[in-house]
């Protein structure tokens, strides 16, 4: 009896050795996944995304918003083919894997550093906290969904880049220059003109770099600025002067200019102008 009782007890120490064994193994997976995903996301790695995310895949963003794995796919081919920032670094700080079977629920504190495209842009910090839900299947870890918090900016902190898109926006009309505009208005920006008149964004850099338009000299003064959390309200004067179909014209005004933050950039949603007589 004691033969059996010590070989039982050996038995059930071999079995739980081997099982913190395996446990740890699958830590260790998890977190080298955890990292990679990382990597990844700096490199824009579109083969790592589509064997890493399981196909039910979801992800949650602080706004509320809900993405699938499709849509995820999707946003980093856009983005490789025709990047809208630049992704400067990101990291995984203070991760903690919990595991249950074939769960692993991984939490950690986030950190990426974002910018426009132009040469002089300012680069901009972001951070928050993020849970994950990783799966085993069929032997191979996957991520199943995701959930992500991000730290509110101050306007301190966002000040410089937003004055920074500010003197890009005056540049690109002095220059008349369409990439630089495409970049800086948003999908759904709308202009309205001292005139009344409503633009989208096809048809302000139409107006911009129409050959009939040339402009000698662009001058924005006064400018003052509000922002409230992710939004901006920009006011000031503005002084344009050049030909139109031959005719030379010199125009003064008032300009309010409403910018939203998003992706590590300040984008224009809409701009409404008034002549000073």
């Amino acid at each position: 009896m004691k033969n059996f009782t010590k070989l039982f007890t050996l038995f059930s120490v071999v079995v739980f050795s081997t099982f913190l064994h395996s446990q740890k193994n699958d830590i260790d997976m998890v977190l080298k996944l955890n990292a990679d995903f990382d990597k990844a996301s700096l490199s824009g790695d579109l083969p790592f995304f589509e064997n890493a995310l399981a196909p039910d895949f979801v992800s949650y963003h602080p706004d509320g918003s809900k993405v699938t794995r499709a849509e995820v796919l999707e946003r980093i081919r856009k983005e490789k083919e025709k990047p809208s920032y630049k992704l400067l670094s990101v990291k995984s700080d203070d991760v903690k894997v919990k595991m249950d079977g074939n769960l692993a629920y991984v939490t950690g504190l986030w950190n990426a550093s974002t910018s426009g495209l132009e040469a002089d842009a300012v680069p901009h910090n972001d951070t928050g906290f993020y849970s994950a839900m990783f799966e085993k299947r069929d032997g191979k870890w996957m991520i199943v969904s995701d959930h992500s918090t991000e730290k509110t900016h101050t306007s301190d902190e966002l000040m410089p880049s937003l004055k920074q898109a500010s003197d890009n926006y005056d540049k690109a009309i002095s220059t008349q220059d369409a990439r630089m505009f495409d970049s800086l208005l948003s999908a759904e920006f709308t202009s309205v003109n001292e005139n009344g008149k409503i633009r989208n964004k096809a048809e302000e850099i139409a107006q911009i770099k129409s050959a009939d338009l040339k402009l000698t000299s662009v001058k924005s003064e006064d400018k003052k600025f509000r922002i409230h959390r992710s939004t901006a309200v920009e006011t000031g004067v503005f002084t344009v002067s050049g030909t139109y179909k031959g005719k030379a014209f010199t125009d003064k005004g008032r300009y309010t200019s409403t910018w939203f933050y998003s992706n590590g950039k300040w984008q224009l949603a809409s701009d409404h102008t008034s002549l000073i007589k």
